[in-house]
């Protein structure tokens, strides 16, 4: 019997016994009254509610069993008849009125599991559409910074391996992807100037630079789905010693999604050709990060980041 199968027997015998013991105890321990007989289509209407409408025969039967074994022990003497009690010549309209009762409950319970059923249909194609436009702005940034063609496609992937590396559920790991993907949107309103200058900054032009984390903030604020995603956008520019920014942050005090992207950025950023120099060795880039171990990154990321990349690269 599967897990249905059992809720759906438990559920007849705990109805049949809650209504017995309601008509038989509650009204001073006589027989069934006319107030009695509310609960049976309550209890129905709640049963099939709570535990689905496959299981409307189930509690249909256990109000009809339980009124025919009042109904019989009041005739057999067992319990004191009373006012309004009910007999077996007037059981065929109040069964009648209790199968009723569940077809109702049974066609409203379908169409709340149809309205769900649509609504979640709707959340997941929002859902979708809202990540395909994502991918867009994604490949806008790309064109825009000079990037290498598939470098928002590898953070998100690496991310999304290293944050399941280290158990995040996957409500998170989806803040981290749409994070990934949007990290540098701030860039579109640095200038050319300064954002394509195939050289080293000057302080200016740095100071500059530097303000692309606080204007994806800006830019990012008022959209909703978003709102999770931005510390990692906000914050992935930040040290473990506090020497980043925007707010040189310290060690745990930075997000834990900016502090997995910061090591997922800078790898691939070293291990990528850029205008300026040539993709490193991933020797020289491994030996890099760990240098940096406690300076630039969290070593407890590092730990779990290095075996990822050890298993991929046979280190």
């Amino acid at each position: 019997m599967n897990k249905i199968g059992y809720i759906g027997v438990s559920a007849f015998f705990l109805n049949f016994i809650v209504l017995m013991v309601i008509n038989i105890n509650m009204w001073d321990g006589d027989g069934i009254r006319d107030a009695g007989l509310l609960a049976y289509p309550i209890f129905i209407m709640i049963g099939i509610l709570f535990f689905g409408k496959r299981t409307a025969p189930l509690f249909t039967l256990a109000s009809i069993a339980s009124l025919i074994v009042l109904v019989y022990f009041e005739i057999q003497g067992n319990i004191k008849p009373t006012i309004g009690a009910t007999k077996f010549d007037i059981l065929i309209p109040i069964i009648i009125l209790l199968i009723a009762a569940a077809a109702i409950t049974y066609i409203v319970a379908g169409n709340i599991d149809k309205h769900l059923e649509r609504v979640k249909n709707s959340e997941s194609e929002l859902r979708k559409n809202y990540d395909l436009s994502l991918d867009a702005w994604a490949k806008v940034l790309e064109f825009r910074d000079n990037e290498t063609e598939g470098h928002s496609r590898r953070l998100v992937e690496l991310s999304t391996q290293l944050a399941r590396a280290l158990n995040l559920s996957e409500e998170e790991i989806t803040y981290i992807r749409r994070g990934a993907l949007l990290h540098d949107i701030g860039k579109l309103a640095i200038p050319d100037n300064i954002l394509l200058k195939p050289g080293p900054l000057d302080a200016g032009e740095r100071k500059i630079m530097e303000e692309h984390p606080v204007i994806a903030k800006q830019m990012l604020a008022q959209v909703s789905f978003l709102q999770p995603s931005i510390d990692l956008v906000y914050s992935h520019h930040e040290r473990w010693d506090g020497k980043g920014y925007p707010e040189g942050l310290m060690g745990e005090k930075i997000p834990l999604s900016a502090r997995i992207f910061t090591i997922v950025d800078q790898w691939d950023a070293l291990r990528s050709d850029r205008p300026y120099r040539k993709a490193w060795p991933v020797e020289k880039v491994l030996a890099y990060i760990r240098d940096n171990v406690g300076v630039v990154y969290d070593p407890d990321l590092i730990e779990v980041f290095l075996t990822l990349v050890d298993s991929k690269h046979g280190q």
